[in-house]
């Protein structure tokens, strides 16, 4: 029982931290656009691996959508070599969300390897 009661004890202490300052901390977006606006992320990528980003929360965000996707060789002469994924983004209804791209196959639920989270405000 001894135990059971210093245990709730610790884990109230962590729950109840502020941070140094006493205050809670507001998050800043990675991108601050207006409605009707765009934005790129360019993302390395080599799809010769198998490997792709994907947009893993596309049906939950609804402040944007994907207006433009692109793959850009680094070196066409030299086979497999990879390159960049290009996505632009456009504000289509205000608010803040965070969208979260993978890098994995898209038949593979497993193999992600990488993950982004990216953080919009559409005003």
């Amino acid at each position: 029982m001894k135990r059971l009661v210093c245990l709730i004890i610790i884990i109230g202490s962590f729950a109840c931290t502020e941070s140094k300052e006493g205050r809670k901390e507001t998050l800043k977006p990675d991108y601050a656009i207006k409605e009707g606006a765009s934005f790129s992320i360019t993302l390395s990528s080599n799809p010769s691996t198998g490997y792709s980003w994907q947009w893993a929360n596309k049906k939950s965000i609804t402040i944007i959508d994907t207006s433009k996707w692109e793959y850009l060789a680094t070196n066409n002469e030299l086979i497999g070599s990879g390159g960049q994924e290009v996505w632009t983004f456009k504000g289509v209804k205000t608010g803040v969300d965070s969208i979260i791209l993978k890098y994995a196959r898209p038949w593979d639920t497993l193999s992600t390897v990488e993950t982004k989270k990216i953080m919009v405000q559409v005003h």
